[in-house]
């Protein structure tokens, strides 16, 4: 962790880094994770904002069931009726796209440090009794559904629950109160439930060995999991609609078909991109060496000027600072003096500074990383970034690093937007609201994760949630 970053981008770059299995021994005891104490704070803090930032793209699956656990494990009282909303639909959503056997396995994990909230056993029974393979779940892993169920119910009145399935002569309409309770088909869930007990009454209602069927069944929502396929051999024009319009305007000359096309992309991305409401300086590189050579010419600029032009629409207040050609398609020229564009860009006291560029410092190599160390000397604490574009995901920036001492974000792909936006918007503090700041970058990011959520419960025909 670094202590010199804003909390919630710590928080971020770790679940998207540390994918530490969660595990349970054999002996019992609760389940021991080494960052415990992070997802414990972060929720204490924030427990509605923890729950959404499973949202987070390329979070690990390691660290979203350590969220979903945490989730299921903690109180709710005193929470708030829409933190407690968000929380349940973070739940049903984790419970659609993480596996089976992960989901029992933090089932059991919460059977170990006894936690029987009543959300807890809601979750539970809603994701066991209304499995799509239910069936053959409880075939291949009779043992771990049979201690769920029961963890959730109560071993006495599961147990009850299954004898009066199986004797005729007694009244089953409390039945509905318990077992069934959150069932959608309360009849087969009947038929399948005595076999987990051996009951007579369910022989010969289960799959025979052979396929297994339940693992399957979160693998349709897996795309959420997997952003845009990324070319295996990149090219100009396969790096977002947006850099490859770019490219045909910078290599063919203007044309009302493309820019009308560049705009409608533009619009397009921005749309499922986060906003932030603050002021924004961008010291965009255009010089000379942004142009490239061979099949790459334009290309690097292009993707600078598209993270330009989304920004334009995601940020209410932003300034831009181009080194080497103006208007909208800078045209690449002259030297790259990013350390005098960056003085520039602090004059108005922005809450962000995002430099823009391919790497290259050539009018005084070393100048920039200068006049950086020298920024908090003046008592200039502006957040700065330095956002590298590059061609490829494999580009070598080991002679591209013009300022070690600043924090580093690196782009190729227009896919890569949403990261990075999330990145700069999470280091931004508002001036007019220092120390309210964080807050403030909390609450949008929350907004924009709350609308994420939405958006993908639409593709979620999920069994988990209550009918």
């Amino acid at each position: 962790m670094d202590a010199t970053q804003p909390a919630i981008l710590n928080i971020i770059l770790h679940l998207r880094s540390c994918n530490e299995p969660f595990l349970l021994r054999y002996n019992g005891q609760p389940p021991r994770w080494s960052d415990e104490s992070l997802h414990r704070e972060a929720y204490e803090q924030n427990p509605e904002l923890y729950a959404l930032l499973a949202l987070i793209t390329h979070v690990t699956t390691g660290q979203r069931l350590r969220i979903l656990f945490q989730l299921l494990q903690r109180s709710r009282v005193g929470m708030s009726k829409e933190a407690r909303q968000t929380s349940d639909r973070v739940i049903n959503f984790l419970l659609a796209i993480l596996h089976p056997d992960q989901v029992l396995t933090v089932f059991l994990a919460l059977r170990r440090v006894r936690a029987n909230h009543k959300h807890t056993a809601r979750a539970i029974l809603q994701y066991i009794l209304n499995h799509p393979q239910f069936e053959d779940m409880a075939l291949r892993r009779r043992p771990a559904v049979v201690d769920a169920i029961e963890h959730a119910l109560g071993k006495n009145v599961a147990r009850g629950s299954v004898k009066k399935l199986s004797d005729a002569t007694v009244d089953k309409s409390d039945l509905r109160r318990y077992l069934l309770r959150y069932a959608h088909n309360p009849e087969s869930v009947k038929a399948i439930l005595p076999f987990l007990y051996h009951s007579p009454l369910g022989t010969g209602l289960m799959p025979a060995a052979g396929e297994v069927k339940y693992t399957l069944v979160h693998q349709q929502y897996r795309h959420f999991e997997v952003q845009t396929e990324r070319p295996k051999t990149v090219t100009a024009t396969n790096r977002g609609d947006i850099s490859a319009t770019l490219v045909h305007l910078y290599r063919g000359g203007k044309s009302p078909e493309l820019m009308s096309a560049l705009q409608h992309y533009v619009e397009q991305a921005a749309v499922n991109l986060p906003k932030f409401s603050g002021q924004v300086a961008l010291v965009l590189d255009a010089s000379a060496s942004t142009r490239s050579y061979g099949d790459r010419e334009y290309c690097s600029l292009a993707q600078s000027v598209a993270l330009k032009l989304v920004l334009e629409k995601c940020c209410a207040n932003l300034k831009v600072h181009t080194l080497g050609g103006v208007g909208e398609l800078p045209m690449p020229e002259g030297y790259t003096d990013l350390a005098g564009a960056l003085l520039d860009a602090l004059e108005e006291s922005p809450d962000l500074v995002a430099i823009v560029s391919d790497g290259y410092e050539n009018m005084y190599p070393g100048d920039l990383e200068r006049v950086v160390a020298t920024l908090p000397q003046l008592g200039i604490h502006t957040p700065i970034v330095f956002c590298h574009s590059k061609f490829t995901a494999s580009d070598d920036l080991e002679l591209r690093r013009p300022a070690p001492n600043l924090l580093q974000r690196e782009f190729w792909h227009q896919d890569d937007f949403e990261d990075l936006l999330n990145s700069l918007f999470a280091i931004a503090l508002p001036r007019s609201l220092r120390i309210a700041g964080a807050k403030q970058t909390e609450a949008s990011l929350q907004e924009f994760l709350r609308q994420k959520l939405t958006f993908q419960e639409k593709e979620l025909a999920t069994w988990t949630t209550s009918h």
